[in-house]
């Protein structure tokens, strides 16, 4: 762990891969370098790399700035690998907001590895929050001061979805957009786009995103969204992930919603061949046992009841700590 009181001060000597990362990202920036490459998450395909100017980057840090009313002196906390657009917009926002850093190596609970301190901007993805929530850190001790506390990179369960007495924001965004456009607390459906951002559908109902971030230019996205007014969304799933089973379209994201409402175990649900569905619905739960799980018939249509539960001892994880559903998929039907 490492705090850094100002990333305009002389830096320390790198001990490990990440800290080499971080620091060589911010000493280009001082030195002001204006285009930086990074690479998608790879989560629903393989990474393809993308070259985004120092302007986009500053306007985002900008704009997350102006939303959470970050001050001088502030400190974040980085935790994400910094070559990852949701990482490296953590030193952005330090750097432009001239923050305090702590330096955390990317783990599933970086509150474990130093003592209570007040954090007040911290970005994780939701396998590292529900990690912290269900250890026995006390959240407060970090977080009581906290101005934003940013959940994103997939989707949040609703069994994390609570007040825990300190700013807590679902967000949405991508590589492409640079970060965060929109954000969602706990008691709303719908995600609020920022200031500036405009968006819109196309024939596939997918959302369309156009902001000073993305050089005023339209995004086509691949989420299914349905639009309601004043800039905000309601983000139903993946066009990539529809299930097409026995002739039915399936939406994963709605079906896994209510597994992971009754489990705390990592899961998603896949379609996988099959003579007779064409797809047939499968629910993968990581567990190095097989598990049965009851569900109240209610809570989903039959169809939407998976045929089959495969558990596996271990998903494979993009470099983004995101679960890559196709590449587990894969290797299963390998091991077939």
């Amino acid at each position: 762990m490492r705090h850094l009181a100002s990333l305009f001060l002389d830096y320390p000597v790198a001990e490990t891969e990440f800290e080499q990362q971080v620091f060589a990202f911010c000493q280009a920036w001082r030195e002001g370098k204006q285009e930086f490459t990074f690479h998608t998450s790879g989560s629903t395909g393989d990474p393809k790399p993308i070259v985004i100017s120092r302007e986009r980057l500053y306007l985002s840090a900008k704009m997350t700035g102006d939303w959470l009313k970050l001050e001088k002196g502030d400190v974040a906390l980085l935790s994400l690998p910094p070559t990852y657009i949701a990482g490296v917009m953590v030193l952005v926002r330090a750097l432009v907001h001239d923050l305090a850093l702590i330096l955390v190596e990317p783990c599933q609970n970086p509150l474990s590895k130093f003592p209570p301190t007040d954090i007040h901007l911290a970005s994780f993805v939701p396998t590292q929050w529900a990690t912290m929530v269900e250890s026995e850190v006390q959240l407060s001790d970090y977080f009581q001061r906290a101005k934003g506390v940013l959940l994103g990179g997939a989707s949040v369960p609703n069994s994390l979805r609570k007040d825990y007495f300190f700013p807590v924001f679902e967000t949405y965004g991508m590589t492409e957009t640079v970060s965060h456009i929109a954000f969602r607390t706990w008691n709303k459906v719908h995600f609020q786009t920022f200031p500036g951002v405009q968006i819109g559908q196309n024939d596939e109902d997918c959302l369309l995103i156009c902001a000073p971030v993305t050089n005023h230019k339209w995004i086509e996205t691949r989420d299914v969204v349905e639009l309601q007014t004043q800039g905000q969304f309601i983000l139903k799933g993946r066009l990539d992930r529809v299930i097409n089973s026995g002739g039915l379209k399936l939406e994963p994201e709605k079906i896994e919603a209510v597994y992971q409402s009754i489990t705390s175990l990592p899961l998603f649900v896949a379609g996988i061949p099959d003579v007779f569905w064409g797809q047939k619905l499968v629910l993968f739960l990581e567990s190095s046992s097989p598990i049965s799980i009851t569900l109240e018939t209610e809570l989903l249509r039959s169809v939407e009841i998976p045929k089959e539960i495969i558990c596996l001892p271990a998903f494979i994880k993009t470099t983004s700590a995101k679960i890559d559903t196709a590449k587990t998929v894969a290797l299963y039907l390998n091991s077939l």
